[in-house]
């Protein structure tokens, strides 16, 4: 009786190392990545980051990449026209750029490749030191450049038709409550000093000039209209202390 019940054991151990295996070749992608994770620490003066992925197809037949997302609009991936075939042994690239103009410390960014064989999810990890003082001009050469190109998909897109609180998220916290912003670009809800509805208009409208703060106003090349710039304002009024400020515009 003990030995019948060792060999149903080493019986049941047999085939649940089979059946692991199957299922291990079963969920086995069969397209293969050379990463789904890369790093790279920026340099003085660097602002658009390229990576690229390699992609190799292991099966007996055409995968198609059927399309690709990027987490945000400062990511941005390269690809042929859409269905994408890679054939049976086969390999090919995927290039992706993260802009990293007005950002900070270690930006990671999701790629989500929808293919004919399953959803690959691709990682890449920036680190910005510092000491980055030629980036941050080139940012604040133009700083209208948030609403203009792959930027305006993060900067302007979600604005469209927003009022009050949703706009502010939309318009303001994407860069003020941002865990990577720059150290230019204040916390609105850690003010030292308080505002008043004058202060938060003149910023909102007009922005200023030589910083990474951008117009807001259409007026000046923005996105908002009259009425939203009504309703942001009453919201930021509302919502932070009012305290005295200062000139926005005294040059220090």
């Amino acid at each position: 009786m003990i030995i019948l019940d060792r060999l149903q054991m080493r019986w049941t151990i047999v085939f649940a190392a089979l059946f692991c295996l199957q299922t291990a070749r079963m969920e086995a992608q069969p397209l293969v990545w050379d990463a789904v994770s890369k790093d790279y620490t920026t340099k003085p003066g660097e602002t658009l980051i390229n990576f690229s992925f390699a992609a190799t197809n292991v099966s007996p037949t055409d995968i198609l990449i059927r399309g690709v997302r990027t987490s945000c609009g400062c990511t941005v991936a390269k690809l042929p026209p859409l269905p994408w075939r890679i054939g049976p042994g086969t390999n090919d690239h995927l290039e992706v750029t993260v802009d990293i103009r007005g950002k900070r410390g270690t930006l990671s960014k999701v790629i989500s490749v929808e293919t004919s064989s399953g959803l690959s999810l691709l990682t890449v990890n920036v680190k910005i030191p510092e000491d980055r003082g030629m980036n941050m001009e080139l940012a604040k050469a133009d700083r209208q450049a948030v609403f203009k190109n792959d930027c305006a998909s993060c900067h302007l897109y979600p604005t469209i038709g927003k009022v009050g609180e949703g706009l502010y998220q939309a318009a303001c916290g994407i860069c003020h409550e941002s865990d990577h912003r720059a150290t230019m670009v204040p916390d609105l809800r850690a003010l030292a000093k308080s505002t008043n509805h004058d202060y938060w208009d003149t910023w909102v409208r007009k922005g200023k000039e030589g910083s990474l703060m951008p117009a807001f106003s259409k007026v000046d090349g923005g996105p908002l209209s009259d009425e939203q710039i009504h309703s942001l304002v009453s919201y930021l009024t509302k919502t932070f202390a009012s305290l005295d400020l200062g000139n926005p515009f005294q040059t220090q």
